[in-house]
């Protein structure tokens, strides 16, 4: 009887470019990288809901916002997000004075912005749209979305306890337009609209400025916004250090929802508020 000598190698790799190799080599991976990232849901349209900017101001807000929504299902599927509002502050104040860690702080500013999500789910549940958790969002949406023209979740991403702290304090750099934009990148959408309460990205914050000192930026890139610092911004900073490593989403639009129709125009590709794009 001969001796056996298996190949112990054999039994730990399969064919593959990538086999005996480590994955943390980059050069290794770069070849593979070079090839177009498929677009899962190319057709989907990604909206955000300000929580503070809309949310907040109640009924004469919320319902023309709602009723756009609305109008656009017969032309668009819809993720709408949307974000916490005043009462996250509140919830970061006792939190913080608490002593708690970052982590904690992004799940418990989730659960705010959650309960708006279920607001606009439930203003739109006639027309068949639901509130999804992430979970939903993550694995099912397409579903979802192949049945109904929209559903709601919550525009806070899912690090929740997994959270990084950021370099400065403990409030959760990750938040309510991040999400939004992660998710629309993540699936390839073709269009990420961001609704606020002011016309766009201005040279100076218009709540405080003199008149005719705040003028509108209609087009910017992320680095050039970057590179202003300027103050005050509609959406939160990091969503431009993200779009610097996007894969499909190349520019983001953001427009004044109390003004009716522009979210309309957003949607159907017109140029209204102001759009960061990318190179």
């Amino acid at each position: 009887m001969t001796d056996y000598k298996p190949d112990l190698f054999a039994a730990k790799d399969v064919p593959s470019a990538l086999m005996r190799q480590t994955l943390l080599d980059r050069e290794l991976v770069r070849p593979v990288t070079d090839r177009p990232i498929m677009r899962l849901l190319p057709w989907l349209n990604v909206v955000s809901i300000g929580g503070r900017s809309i949310m907040d101001r109640g009924r004469d807000a919320v319902l023309p916002v709602v009723d756009e929504l609305r109008a656009a299902f017969a032309d668009h599927r819809l993720l709408i997000a949307t974000g916490p509002g005043i009462r996250a502050r509140h919830v970061y104040g006792v939190a913080l004075d608490l002593g708690l860690p970052t982590g904690a702080l992004a799940a418990l500013a989730a659960t705010e912005a959650e309960q708006n999500g279920h607001i606009v789910a439930a203003l739109l549940a006639e027309d068949g749209v639901s509130y999804l958790p992430h979970t939903s969002v993550g694995h099912q949406l397409a579903v979802h979305l192949s049945a109904t023209p929209a559903a709601v979740s919550n525009g806070y991403p899912p690090y929740e306890l997994f959270e990084h702290p950021p370099p400065v304090g403990k409030i959760p750099p990750h938040q309510a337009d991040t999400g939004p934009f992660l998710i629309a990148d993540a699936y390839g959408a073709a269009r990420t609209v961001f609704v606020k309460d002011v016309d766009g990205v201005y040279t100076r914050d218009p709540a405080t400025a003199a008149d005719g000192e705040a003028e509108l930026i209609p087009r910017i890139s992320a680095a050039e916004l970057i590179e202003r610092d300027l103050p005050t911004l509609p959406i939160d900073r990091l969503v431009l250090e993200l779009m610097g490593n996007a894969k499909h989403v190349k520019e983001i639009q953001i427009v004044n929802g109390l003004t009716p129709g522009n979210i309309t125009k957003a949607l159907a590709g017109e140029h209204v508020g102001t759009i960061i794009y990318t190179d």
